[in-house]
């Protein structure tokens, strides 16, 4: 028996008897993985008709950035071939996301330490359960500002603006 031969026997022999001495098993169990108890999507101006808060938000996220992958990466070219609407800050998002109680019984979310509003009604019974019980995951992505568009007439990349919004998510696992 050659030495890789005997190396080979050794490593399936011992391997295999090595993770049944730890009691390793390699395939997760359902109860090992977190499950999603509730989700929630809400849009900044749900929450608030303050479009300077919202400006300020965005403002802080923009600031943090380092990628700087405006347009998601897009030069103006793949805007042609894109044929749709590209966001300059569509990419950025912040899990900079914060609820807490307030003294009324409901909800106030920041979003980068900034007052946003108070999450709807509807949602407290879910957010006073699981916000106690659970893992809280949420994350925000920048929506709207300027965006780039090719113009089949001018034949030509055409830049708009749009009021910046916010979309949320809120996770419990």
């Amino acid at each position: 028996m050659s030495f890789y031969d005997r190396l080979k026997y050794f490593v399936k022999n011992h391997s295999t008897q090595s993770i049944d001495f730890l009691g390793m098993n390699t395939v997760k169990r359902s109860s090992d993985v977190l499950s999603i108890q509730s989700k929630h999507y809400l849009q900044a101006s749900e929450l608030t008709a303050d479009q300077e808060t919202i400006d300020k938000i965005v403002k802080v996220i923009i600031k943090k950035d380092r990628t700087h992958r405006y347009y998601i990466g897009k030069k103006d070219n793949n805007i042609k071939e894109a044929n749709k609407e590209i966001y300059k800050y569509e990419s950025l998002c912040t899990h900079n996301v914060t609820i807490t109680p307030n003294s009324e019984g409901n909800f106030d979310l920041y979003l980068e330490g900034i007052p946003l509003g108070q999450i709807p009604e509807k949602f407290n019974p879910d957010v006073r359960h699981y916000l106690q019980t659970t893992i809280l995951m949420a994350f925000a992505y920048v929506k709207g500002g300027p965006y780039k568009y090719y113009d089949t007439e001018s034949q030509r990349v055409q830049e708009k603006n749009e009021p910046f919004d916010l979309s949320i998510y809120i996770q419990f696992s």
